[in-house]
């Protein structure tokens, strides 16, 4: 069975930098290690903290996106 969760995959996994933006974002949705919403990808997608470090490296967003503009 494949492990939906990011926070798991990554403690479970080789650690990658993309595995800890995953679980960093999960993390911050409110998933644990032994917690997952089936709506955390989305909530990702759609985060609204914009003044958030890895608000443009967060995972899930079209490949085509292109961020707005880089807040200093």
């Amino acid at each position: 069975m494949r492990n939906h969760n990011p926070v798991s995959r990554f403690l479970s996994s080789k650690p990658s930098r993309k595995r800890a933006i995953e679980a960093m974002c999960a993390h911050c949705m409110g998933c644990t290690q032994d917690h997952f919403e089936p709506t955390t990808k989305a909530d990702i997608r759609n985060c609204s903290a914009p003044h958030c470090p890895l608000y443009f490296y967060r995972p899930y967003q079209p490949a085509n996106s292109t961020p707005k503009s880089k807040i200093d």
